[in-house]
């Protein structure tokens, strides 16, 4: 599905009204001169700007559930890269998996997208697998639903963050593996767009213990963005995940800021 693209020039004077649903339509529709929007449905959004207007409130749920072992050893136990003979430096900390992927594009799932993950594993090793004393891992699934004037649910979207935790290198420190954000669940109903994407920032993979003592951390950003003709809403999610098994929501995917129709691009 095309994401529509909308430029609109209005005067600051029209945002001292408050305007309706089908005005905004009325007017956005008259200023369509080139779009990439498909035909029908800026003429379904005409005839029913309700519908196809999302609320701002997001309902969401974030919870933690139990996890399959099995599901992440493969990435625990592939076959390291070839790095040559390099020295293992325990206290410095990096991801050499990946810093960034797509989790759903145009209302789909992401093709591969259970291949791809970060780690946070010591300056010197080819990969977790070198490591040993891995925790079973711990997964948290967030879901959320856009509502439309309607209190239809025309967005409904659960994903999953998971970790494997606690792998030493001959006994010391704490490390990160198989961290893994995956959509569990896309529905998008005809008329509106969603989008997400995940990254690990290399700023963000850090070793919060001592130098003897290593204790790897990092932050997953989970940044997401729904439409419809009318409206466009994105938000970015921050968790916090630590070597010893600690997570925490650093902020919400759903405080997002509204994006106004003349900001569209």
């Amino acid at each position: 599905m095309k994401t529509l693209i909308l430029i609109v020039i209005m005067g600051a004077a029209n945002w001292l009204y408050c305007e309706s649903p089908k005005e905004i339509v009325d007017r956005t529709i008259l200023n369509l001169n080139s779009t990439k929007a498909n035909k029908d449905m800026i003429e379904a959004a005409k005839k029913d700007p309700e519908y196809y207007t999302l609320k701002d409130e997001v309902r969401i749920e974030i919870k933690e559930i139990e996890s399959d072992s099995t599901e992440y050893i493969s990435a625990i136990d592939e076959p390291s890269k070839e790095l040559g003979d390099s020295l293992v430096i325990v206290e410095k900390i990096i991801n050499i998996a990946s810093k960034f992927w797509d989790m759903v594009v145009a209302n789909k799932p992401s093709v591969n997208v259970d291949s791809r993950y970060a780690v946070a594993l010591p300056m010197g090793v080819s990969g977790a697998g070198e490591l040993s004393g891995w925790s079973k891992p711990k997964s948290y699934i967030i879901s959320f639903y856009f509502e439309n004037l309607y209190g239809i649910d025309v967005i409904d979207v659960s994903y999953k963050v998971t970790y494997v935790y606690g792998g030493n290198y001959n006994g010391k420190g704490k490390y990160l593996a198989a961290v893994w954000a995956i959509p569990t669940s896309v529905d998008v109903l005809w008329g509106f767009s969603f989008n997400m994407q995940a990254y690990v920032p290399d700023s963000t993979v850090v070793n919060v213990g001592t130098s003897k003592n290593p204790i790897a951390a990092l932050q997953l950003k989970v940044s997401w963005s729904a439409s419809s003709v009318l409206k466009e809403y994105d938000g970015t999610g921050v968790y916090y995940i630590q070597g010893d098994g600690y997570f925490e929501e650093l902020a919400s995917p759903f405080k997002s800021r509204k994006t106004n129709l003349e900001n569209i691009n």
